[in-house]
């Protein structure tokens, strides 16, 4: 990726959510300093992504009915510069536990961890980062583990103007219990979702997934996949921002489905550990390769925020059942399996 001279951020249009239409920042405040139009702006790219915390956070209230659930919300700022709002469930009758996270900061050096495969100069700049980082741990080893995030990074100059900007994002799913038809639908979903913005998009975000979430010391892929993107800026800022914001309203609507179907199935003590076993990988991934993760660390992140992404009931055991090691080796042709459709 080259690093472009780009607009300045005042020339830049915004979305606005609640009329979901392109407006023109300068005419929106025409009349305003240079510095009113940035703060604006940055308050709008937040918007959208505090709008998709906020129906997620809903769509997993009404899953975790349980009035014994500890649910927890609260806002927190960084002292270098932004801050968020931390969601999180644990020990309800739906979750284990689950985490609905917003942030955005900023800093004087972008974290060698967001740069990603890009050559740039950007990492000389001072940077803005926004995202929401969702991660679920059903009870029930039937419903399978899920995770999404949408992310962007503005870098800007020392004025404060936009120099480069990039995005990312996407969803994928770890089952325990998979089954054939959910783990189809999951990517059949995201395809049509993606075909509605270029016909080339799912393929490749897909292979990226399996790319991405790949556990070297195991040789093993983390689950079935979806979608993932990362230095992404073809379609330009304004398709971008729908991207993002349908990414997790797409997520949402497929994980929820899922859900749903899979909540009330039976299962054993037996499959109830092998749940536990198989979060060990999720674990190892996150501390170990997780480039989100290494960002949060390295940009002096909140860490209670960062690590809330971990399950909060885990296994590891030093030799497998019989009946455990024909579980896995059950799942492993399913992660094994190309899903692409």
């Amino acid at each position: 990726m080259h690093t472009q001279n780009l607009k300045p951020l005042t020339d830049f249009p915004i979305l606005n959510i609640n009329q979901s239409v392109i407006i023109n920042l300068r005419e929106l405040v025409a009349e305003k300093p240079k510095l009113l139009l940035r703060i604006n702006m940055i308050k709008n790219l937040e918007k959208i992504f505090t709008d998709s915390q906020a129906e997620i956070i809903k769509s997993f209230t009404d899953l975790e009915k349980s009035k014994n659930a500890k649910i927890v919300c609260d806002s927190w700022k960084r002292p270098e510069g932004g801050g968020g709002k931390t969601f999180i469930i644990q020990g309800g009758n739906f979750f284990d536990n689950c985490a609905v996270n917003f942030s955005s900061i900023k800093g004087k050096k972008l974290p060698k961890a967001a740069l990603g495969n890009l050559i740039t100069k950007s990492s000389n700049y001072g940077y803005q980062a926004m995202g929401v980082s969702v991660i679920s741990h059903p009870k029930n080893p039937n419903v399978p583990t899920s995770h999404m995030n949408i992310r962007l990074f503005c870098i800007l100059d020392k004025k404060n103007n936009i120099k480069d900007w990039w995005s990312g994002g996407g969803y994928d799913l770890t089952p325990f219990l998979p089954y054939k038809s959910d783990c189809k639908k999951w990517h059949k979903d995201a395809k049509t979702f993606l075909d509605g913005y270029n016909k080339t998009l799912y393929k490749k975000f897909s292979k990226n997934c399996n790319e991405y979430f790949y556990i070297p010391h195991r040789n093993e892929r983390r689950g079935i996949g979806g979608i993932f993107f990362d230095n992404f800026k073809q379609l330009g800022l304004e398709k971008t921002l729908l991207l993002l914001s349908d990414t997790a309203s797409q997520y949402k609507n497929s994980y929820t489905t899922l859900a749903n179907l899979r909540r009330q199935k039976k299962y054993t003590k037996s499959q109830k550990d092998f749940q536990l076993l198989r979060r060990g990988r999720y674990a190892e991934f996150n501390l170990v390769y997780d480039r989100g993760t290494a960002f949060g660390l390295q940009s002096n992140g909140r860490i209670e925020s960062i690590l809330a992404s971990l399950p909060s009931d885990v296994k590891w055991s030093y030799k497998k059942t019989k009946e455990h090691e024909a579980m896995e080796k059950r799942l492993l042709k399913f992660i094994d399996t190309d899903w692409n459709v």
